[in-house]
């Protein structure tokens, strides 16, 4: 059996911005049609150190996936979020390709909220803001100027050296200025578009900051203690669109947390899948503000790894190994 295997600069290159932000249209149409397996994912959590255990098959294939989210070790040097996705034949369930998982997820990450941006924002939004610089925060900026034509991307964490090096690092790679900035007061000011990618277990994100029309997408918690957007801007938005309305449920805490206070009803939610039958029910007008809140899934691993592998194959990318 001879197995692709990609590593994580080989994922990003058989996976660009674009085609991911396609794959997970593509997972979230076919989950709203009832053509995807996926069961909840398990959580292997010891105090802020998180494995999670998923899978999803459906007819473009089948995917296992093990990825580990370790806060800690930024202070190490190491990467924060690491893994491995790896495909399997729909018809014979051979593995056929082996995927870094940690960049795979924040490729997956950013293209789903890259998708809700496209579906929410203002077609005339210039302006963005990147909460965190990290992997995920590196992606969810690559998806936003992907979908909106932006002048503008304002970056804050609380890291002021890690901001001044995320910028660097990513200014060559985007056509739009990207600005650090010293709080998220002033990232969010005025800004058309706001995305936070923090593991932060309180909020970052000042809803009373939010002008009039903003989009907001909250990707970085994914458990019931941890906090990224505030009460405020979920009271204020319009419209809360959400992965899927049981895994919100089960995982999305600040969304729980404000439902228990009365600030929001999860019968309200709109799941992507169902956003994308009826794209009319996302924004109602200009001024309204929008949350798009993630918590992930595992449908966008699966065709995520697969666009990547069936790339890495037409192009010859990443490594054959006999298995």
């Amino acid at each position: 059996m001879i197995i692709r295997v990609l590593s994580g600069d080989e994922v990003r290159q058989a996976l660009p911005m674009t085609e991911a932000v396609t794959a997970s249209r593509r997972a979230f149409a076919a989950l709203a049609a009832g053509e995807v397996l996926a069961p909840p994912r398990v959580h292997l959590v010891d105090d802020d150190r998180t494995t999670l255990l998923m899978g999803a098959s459906g007819a473009v294939g089948r995917i296992a996936k093990v990825v580990n989210i370790f806060p800690d070790n930024r202070r190490r040097g190491l990467t924060t979020t690491t893994g491995v996705v790896t495909v399997l034949d729909p018809e014979t369930g051979q593995l056929r390709g082996i995927c870094d998982g940690g960049v795979l997820t924040a490729i997956r990450t950013g293209a789903v909220a890259g998708l809700a941006t496209n579906l929410l924002a203002r077609s005339d939004a210039r302006t963005g803001a990147i909460l965190g610089a990290g992997g995920q925060a590196e992606t969810q900026l690559l998806a936003m100027v992907t979908v909106r034509d932006l002048d503008e991307v304002r970056v804050f964490a609380r890291n002021a050296d890690r901001v001044r090096q995320f910028v660097k690092r990513i200014q060559p790679r985007v056509n739009v200025a990207v600005r650090a900035v010293d709080n998220a007061a002033a990232a969010i000011s005025g800004a058309d578009i706001v995305s936070a990618a923090t593991s932060s277990m309180s909020p970052v994100l000042d809803g009373d900051g939010l002008q009039p029309g903003t989009h907001v997408n909250g990707v970085g918690s994914f458990r019931l203690a941890m906090r990224e957007l505030d009460p405020r801007t979920i009271a204020r938005a319009a419209r809360i669109v959400v992965d899927l309305r049981s895994s919100a449920l089960a995982e999305a805490g600040e969304l729980v947390a404000a439902e228990r206070a009365g600030l929001t009803s999860s019968e309200e939610w709109l799941e992507l899948g169902e956003l994308l039958l009826e794209p009319n029910r996302g924004r109602g007008d200009p001024e309204q503000i929008t949350v798009f809140k993630s918590v992930g899934h595992a449908v966008q691993d699966l065709f995520a790894a697969r666009a990547a592998v069936d790339h890495a194959e037409r192009h010859d990318i990443g490594r054959k190994i006999e298995f």
